[in-house]
């Protein structure tokens, strides 16, 4: 009796190890969103091309090459200096979730819960090993996303250490992860406060959820695929500004940015 009660409790062990295996590969995507055909094209130019995965490459090199010469320029101390990246798109591809459900997680909620949740997302090409070559050199990486730090999934996950998670799987090198508070901000996506927190070290808990705190220090470069992933840049003011404006000139010179097809601030502009 004793042996075959052994038996049926391995069974069931092995069923529900297999049964969890399997959730690992179902993806599951947020209810009551309506499929959008347009953003297949995108996830498969973002997933399928040659040129996205040039694209950033291209962006990475470009900035290792110049964080290179800014250390060889000004000789500063370690841990005296540091760069910023966005998370999603920047650091993370999310396609996954795009080309399985033809959707967009656009709530905030949705995000955290169907997307960062279960850490499927893979670093992008050329993040680790520019990532890397910044603490080679002596700099902190901080990575800085409008991913919403208040969230706390059913099973005790916050989208924080869900977050960190899934960058420690992808080898991405970090000093410290900084998220929006939904909860208590009145303007979440502005990134401006957790930019200010990283230079002049003020963590306001009612504007954003970070990891850890680092030394205030100085930001040499900042990386993002959003217009808005750079300090006191806006959608709509940078969009009205002609393609020569000198405010344009920063980019490739301590501002470096990736291209994303799929979502961002730009959905809002007039279409002509």
């Amino acid at each position: 009796m004793k042996q075959l009660l052994i038996a049926i409790t391995a069974c069931l062990l092995l069923s529900a190890q297999m049964a969890f295996a399997k959730d690992q590969f179902l993806i599951v995507c947020a209810p009551l969103t309506q499929k959008n055909p347009s953003i297949q094209q995108a996830a498969k130019w973002y997933r399928d091309s040659a040129e996205k995965k040039a694209s950033y490459r291209q962006v990475y090199n470009i900035g290792s090459a110049y964080v290179k010469q800014w250390v060889e320029q000004h000789h500063p101390k370690a841990k005296t200096w540091g760069v910023v990246l966005d998370i999603d798109e920047t650091t993370l591809d999310n396609s996954w979730y795009f080309y399985q459900c033809a959707s967009l997680a656009e709530k905030p909620a949705e995000f955290s819960h169907f997307v960062t949740i279960p850490q499927k997302s893979v670093a992008l090409p050329g993040v680790v090993a520019f990532t890397r070559w910044v603490h080679q050199l002596g700099g902190y990486v901080t990575l800085i996303s409008n991913r919403d730090g208040s969230y706390v999934d059913q099973s005790g996950i916050t989208a924080l250490q869900a977050t960190i998670d899934n960058l420690k799987q992808q080898h991405v090198t970090f000093d410290q992860v900084i998220l929006a508070n939904n909860k208590q901000s009145q303007h979440p996506a502005d990134k401006n406060p957790r930019f200010n927190a990283v230079i002049h070290g003020c963590y306001d808990e009612h504007e954003m959820v970070w990891s850890n705190k680092l030394p205030p220090h100085q930001v040499i470069a900042y990386f993002g695929d959003n217009i808005q992933d750079f300090p006191e840049f806006k959608q709509v003011a940078e969009y009205a500004l002609p393609d020569n404006a000198p405010q344009y000139d920063k980019f490739g010179q301590g501002y470096f940015i990736l291209p994303n097809p799929l979502y961002g601030s730009w959905q809002a502009n007039p279409y002509k």
